[in-house]
């Protein structure tokens, strides 16, 4: 198949979808250079996005907490 079949396909996806295709791509480009990659189960998503929002939530508090406690 040809990039230019492929790309209108990819335009169908969702935004998760699309989000998952990413981290497969970024996995496939690590296994090829011969980087080990962070999911070494070679699953695709190990982790839901909850996960990572949680995650962003966590740090964005730390980092309020840290210039609250510098300005004041």
């Amino acid at each position: 198949m040809l990039l230019t079949e492929l790309i209108p396909l990819v335009k169908e996806l969702s935004h998760t979808d699309k989000l998952l295709l990413i981290h497969f791509l970024a996995a496939e480009l690590l296994k090829e250079s011969s980087i080990v990659p962070l999911d070494a189960q070679n699953k695709v998503a190990s982790l839901g996005l909850y996960d990572s929002f949680e995650a962003a939530a966590v740090l964005a508090k730390a980092l309020a907490e840290e210039k609250a406690a510098t300005n004041g």
